[in-house]
Protein backbone atom coordinates (compact mmCIF):
# COMPACT_ATOMS: atom_id res chain seq x y z
CA UNK A 1 0.00 0.00 0.00
CA UNK A 2 1.66 3.10 -1.00
CA UNK A 3 1.38 6.50 1.37
CA UNK A 4 -1.27 8.07 -0.24
CA UNK A 5 -3.75 5.06 -0.63
CA UNK A 6 -2.89 4.69 3.12
CA UNK A 7 -3.73 8.30 3.29
CA UNK A 8 -7.06 7.84 1.60
CA UNK A 9 -8.13 4.85 3.69
CA UNK A 10 -7.26 7.05 7.31
CA UNK A 11 -9.71 9.76 5.84
CA UNK A 12 -12.37 7.30 4.59
CA UNK A 13 -12.20 5.46 8.30
CA UNK A 14 -12.06 8.96 9.39
CA UNK A 15 -15.54 10.12 8.05
CA UNK A 16 -16.96 6.72 8.94
CA UNK A 17 -16.71 7.52 12.34
CA UNK A 18 -18.51 10.00 14.97
CA UNK A 19 -16.24 13.02 14.13
CA UNK A 20 -16.52 16.37 15.94
CA UNK A 21 -14.69 19.51 14.21
CA UNK A 22 -11.58 19.37 16.82
CA UNK A 23 -11.26 15.04 15.38
CA UNK A 24 -10.68 16.85 12.14
CA UNK A 25 -8.51 19.48 13.53
CA UNK A 26 -6.24 16.25 14.70
CA UNK A 27 -7.14 14.22 11.17
CA UNK A 28 -5.47 17.65 9.64
CA UNK A 29 -2.41 18.28 11.62
CA UNK A 30 -0.48 14.93 11.64
CA UNK A 31 -1.01 14.81 7.59
CA UNK A 32 0.50 18.44 7.23
CA UNK A 33 3.24 17.34 6.12
CA UNK A 34 2.24 14.40 3.61
CA UNK A 35 0.02 16.97 2.25
CA UNK A 36 2.75 19.72 2.14
CA UNK A 37 4.88 17.41 0.26
CA UNK A 38 2.31 16.98 -2.38
CA UNK A 39 0.66 20.17 -2.79
CA UNK A 40 1.35 23.09 -0.36
CA UNK A 41 -1.39 25.27 -1.65
CA UNK A 42 -4.10 22.51 -1.48
CA UNK A 43 -2.35 22.27 3.00
CA UNK A 44 -4.10 25.57 3.27
CA UNK A 45 -6.83 25.45 1.48
CA UNK A 46 -7.95 22.24 4.00
CA UNK A 47 -6.92 24.45 7.16
CA UNK A 48 -9.67 27.06 5.50
CA UNK A 49 -11.83 24.06 5.57
CA UNK A 50 -11.29 23.00 8.79
CA UNK A 51 -11.75 25.73 9.99
CA UNK A 52 -14.85 26.31 9.50
CA UNK A 53 -15.99 22.99 10.47
CA UNK A 54 -17.87 24.28 13.91
CA UNK A 55 -19.86 26.40 11.37
CA UNK A 56 -20.78 24.33 8.18
CA UNK A 57 -22.93 21.78 7.75
CA UNK A 58 -20.73 18.14 8.35
CA UNK A 59 -21.99 16.94 4.77
CA UNK A 60 -20.18 19.71 3.45
CA UNK A 61 -17.31 20.05 5.24
CA UNK A 62 -16.60 16.07 4.93
CA UNK A 63 -17.10 16.63 0.40
CA UNK A 64 -15.06 19.85 0.40
CA UNK A 65 -12.00 17.83 2.57
CA UNK A 66 -12.13 14.51 0.81
CA UNK A 67 -12.08 16.60 -2.35
CA UNK A 68 -9.50 18.58 -1.72
CA UNK A 69 -7.27 15.82 -0.14
CA UNK A 70 -7.75 13.64 -2.75
CA UNK A 71 -6.43 15.98 -5.42
CA UNK A 72 -3.49 16.91 -2.90
CA UNK A 73 -2.65 13.41 -2.76
CA UNK A 74 -3.11 12.62 -6.70
CA UNK A 75 -0.46 15.31 -7.50
CA UNK A 76 3.19 13.50 -7.37
CA UNK A 77 5.77 14.97 -4.71
CA UNK A 78 8.66 16.77 -6.20
CA UNK A 79 12.15 16.58 -4.66
CA UNK A 80 11.30 20.27 -3.94
CA UNK A 81 8.05 19.65 -1.97
CA UNK A 82 10.00 16.84 -0.35
CA UNK A 83 12.55 18.72 1.11
CA UNK A 84 9.77 21.81 2.01
CA UNK A 85 8.32 18.99 4.38
CA UNK A 86 11.69 17.32 5.29
CA UNK A 87 12.47 21.43 6.42
CA UNK A 88 9.19 22.03 8.24
CA UNK A 89 9.96 19.10 9.89
CA UNK A 90 13.81 20.09 10.80
CA UNK A 91 12.41 23.28 11.70
CA UNK A 92 10.07 21.57 14.71
CA UNK A 93 13.17 19.97 16.01
CA UNK A 94 15.81 21.57 15.68
CA UNK A 95 15.99 23.86 18.60
CA UNK A 96 16.27 20.54 20.61
CA UNK A 97 19.08 19.04 18.92
CA UNK A 98 22.89 19.33 19.69
CA UNK A 99 25.31 20.43 17.05
CA UNK A 100 26.16 17.09 15.74
CA UNK A 101 22.12 15.92 15.08
CA UNK A 102 20.91 19.21 13.92
CA UNK A 103 23.93 19.14 11.29
CA UNK A 104 23.26 15.31 10.46
CA UNK A 105 19.57 16.27 9.59
CA UNK A 106 20.84 19.01 7.59
CA UNK A 107 23.16 17.39 5.74
CA UNK A 108 21.05 14.11 5.05
CA UNK A 109 18.22 16.86 4.13
CA UNK A 110 20.67 18.52 1.83
CA UNK A 111 22.09 15.68 0.30
CA UNK A 112 18.50 14.15 -0.73
CA UNK A 113 17.75 17.48 -2.16
CA UNK A 114 21.04 16.94 -4.37
CA UNK A 115 19.99 13.39 -5.21
CA UNK A 116 22.99 11.65 -3.33
CA UNK A 117 20.69 9.66 -1.13
CA UNK A 118 17.13 8.48 -0.68
CA UNK A 119 14.46 10.16 0.88
CA UNK A 120 14.50 7.60 3.73
CA UNK A 121 17.67 8.76 4.80
CA UNK A 122 16.19 12.01 6.55
CA UNK A 123 13.10 10.81 7.16
CA UNK A 124 15.07 7.78 9.27
CA UNK A 125 16.89 10.84 11.28
CA UNK A 126 13.58 12.96 11.60
CA UNK A 127 11.81 10.00 12.96
CA UNK A 128 15.07 8.68 15.18
CA UNK A 129 15.42 12.40 16.98
CA UNK A 130 11.33 13.12 17.12
CA UNK A 131 11.31 10.08 19.33
CA UNK A 132 14.38 10.52 20.80
CA UNK A 133 13.25 13.92 21.88
CA UNK A 134 9.48 12.81 22.87
CA UNK A 135 8.00 15.78 20.37
CA UNK A 136 4.90 14.15 19.76
CA UNK A 137 3.44 16.31 17.17
CA UNK A 138 6.35 15.58 14.74
CA UNK A 139 6.34 11.79 15.73
CA UNK A 140 2.62 11.50 14.84
CA UNK A 141 3.51 13.04 11.07
CA UNK A 142 2.56 10.38 8.64
CA UNK A 143 4.57 11.47 6.26
CA UNK A 144 7.76 10.57 8.18
CA UNK A 145 5.90 7.03 8.54
CA UNK A 146 4.90 6.56 5.10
Amino acid sequence: MTPETAATARLRAFFESGWRPRDLVDFHSRHKLQVLAHEPSAYRELGRIVAQAGTRPRGEVEAAYRRTFDAALAVRPTRGRHTNALQHAFGLLSGRLDDTRRHDVLNAIERYRQGQVPLSVPLALLRRDADREHLDYLAQQTYLWG
